[in-house]
This record gives structure tokens, C-alpha cells and sequence, in this order.
């Protein structure tokens, strides 16, 4: 009797050992898979956006201070597409590195004055402003949650700047064409973004850029002996939406 006493103890004992097992194997606590996503890499894509800007003329005649001419601000505003390609190294969750773009535009615009000599109007003139190309080389440095960055960025911008000017008698819409001065102009680029991988290798951006390409000062004859010498600033906006592959 007492042998089948004590078996009876073994047994249970033991089925008591194995359900405290299993209910401690269910209570252990989950341990959320860690990530192995990286944005360090090489990439290259293309982007396409719109422009806007003012590209600002300041001056006079020279040798003339009795003859001025109207401040003229044709506002160039356009499409734009191109590429892009950089490199990216993360390091926790910072991720830094650098991006070459180039884009075509068609960024231009026209802006009517006159000019005024003894404050009598003799001439109309219209200024007309283009931004052909731009290129860009700047770096990143963001901050990544998993999949998506949150970026700045900084840098050199240079680009094609077309300026030209026509003058015009009252009634008269064009006299003379004083011509168009073609001008490659260097600057500095900011901006801000954010990128989020959407596929194991493709990501898609969204961005928004200041440049300013500088200033340029031309001059520009009319046949009677006379120049008119123009400051021209550049200065645009940008935002644009691209998409990248990670090799």
C-alpha cells in the first residue's frame, strides 16, 4: 500500500514539475527581432519638380547719372527634371554622406520698365532671364528610423544663367535688341528632405532647395554711343520628388 502510495507522489510530483515548465516557457519575455536594414551604399536615380525665383537687374547708363533705368525682376519659374547619384554611411541612427544632381529647366521669364532721362520716359525695355542647367554637390546628414531618413543638406550649385535685354520708343515695341549675355554662374545650394525605402533596394524622396547662383554685371549698347550697364542677381526655389536605387 505504501509502495503504491509513493508512486503515486513520483507521478504526480513529476506532472506538476512539467506544467510549471510549460507555463514559464509561455511567460518568457518576447525579444522583437532586430533590424538589419543599413542606408550605407551607393545609389543613383532621377527626381523631377518645379522652379521659382527672381532673377533681380539693378544699374544705369554709364557715364550718364541723369539716365536711369527702372529696377526690372522678371520672377522665372518652371519644370525641371534630372538625375542624381551619392553615397550614404550610417553609423547608429546618423547617416551622412554626399550627392551629385544635374538638371535641365525651363525656368524663364520676362519683366517690362523704362527708361527715364532727366525723369522723362524716352525708352521701354524688357529684361528677359533663364536658368538653362544646374548641378549641384552637396552633402547629407540625417537622421534615420529604420526606413526613413529625415535629411539636411548643403553645398555648391552652379548652373547656366541667359540674360538678355530689348529697348523700345513709346509705340514702339522693339527698336533694338541689345542681345543676350550667357553666363556659367557658381553658388551655394540648402535644403531639407525626407526619404523612406519603400522595397528592399528603391526609395523615393521628397526635397526642397534655396540656391543662389550669384550675381553677374553685364553692359549693353545702343546705337548712340550710349551702355547700359545691369547688376543681375539669380536666386530660386525648388521642390522636386525623385526616386533612388541602392546598389
Amino acid at each position: 500500500m505504501n509502495l503504491k502510495i509513493a508512486s503515486l507522489a513520483i507521478v504526480l510530483t513529476g506532472a506538476a514539475s512539467a506544467a510549471l515548465g510549460a507555463d514559464l516557457s509561455v511567460k518568457a519575455p518576447y525579444a522583437a527581432p532586430v533590424s538589419t536594414f543599413s542606408w550605407s551604399g551607393f545609389y543613383a536615380g532621377l527626381h523631377a519638380g518645379y522652379g521659382w525665383g527672381k532673377n533681380d537687374w539693378a544699374g544705369g547708363v554709364v557715364g550718364d547719372p541723369t539716365t536711369t533705368v527702372s529696377p526690372l525682376s522678371p520672377k522665372t519659374k518652371g519644370v525641371l527634371g534630372g538625375v542624381q547619384a551619392g553615397a550614404n554611411y550610417q553609423t547608429g541612427n546618423w547617416v551622412v554622406g554626399v550627392e551629385w544632381e544635374f538638371d535641365l529647366t525651363a525656368r524663364r521669364a520676362n519683366a517690362d520698365g523704362n527708361v527715364a532721362q532727366a525723369g522723362a520716359l524716352v525708352l521701354n525695355t524688357t529684361a528677359t532671364s533663364s536658368i538653362e542647367w544646374l548641378t549641384q554637390f552637396t552633402g547629407r546628414a540625417g537622421f534615420a528610423v529604420d526606413h526613413t531618413l529625415l535629411y539636411l543638406k548643403a553645398g555648391i550649385a552652379a548652373g547656366e544663367a541667359k540674360d538678355g535685354i530689348v529697348f523700345g520708343a513709346p509705340g514702339v515695341p522693339v527698336a533694338f535688341d541689345a542681345g543676350t549675355k550667357s553666363n556659367l554662374l557658381v553658388g551655394w545650394i540648402g535644403g531639407a528632405g525626407v526619404e523612406h525605402y519603400f522595397a528592399p533596394n528603391w526609395s523615393a524622396k521628397v526635397e526642397y532647395n534655396y540656391v543662389d547662383l550669384g550675381s553677374t554685371t553685364e553692359s549693353y549698347s545702343v546705337p548712340v554711343n550710349t551702355v547700359f550697364r545691369e547688376t543681375v542677381s539669380h536666386k530660386l526655389q525648388i521642390v522636386k520628388v525623385g526616386a533612388n536605387y541602392k546598389f
